[in-house]
């Protein structure tokens, strides 16, 4: 194996491999801030009020969630 072809096998496995804790943590918070606001603004314009004891409870389990699912490269 030439020396390029190694480098282009290990960038391919760095690639994808887990991406790391920190970034999985913003983008998990960013996703969960993201889906709350919208759900906060939405809602009222449809004549429906936010659940917020709902959203108490939901939004610590999808950050929970996003944040493995960022990680593990499901999304």
């Amino acid at each position: 194996m030439n020396k390029s072809s190694q480098q282009n096998s290990q960038n391919t496995e760095a690639a994808l491999g887990p991406r790391s804790w920190r970034l999985s943590a913003v983008a998990a918070v960013a996703l969960v801030t993201l889906g709350v606001s919208l759900s906060a603004i939405i809602n009222p314009l449809l004549g429906r009020y936010v659940h917020w004891d709902w959203m108490a409870g939901l939004a610590p389990a999808l950050f929970i969630l996003a944040l493995f699912a960022l990680r593990r490269r499901w999304v």
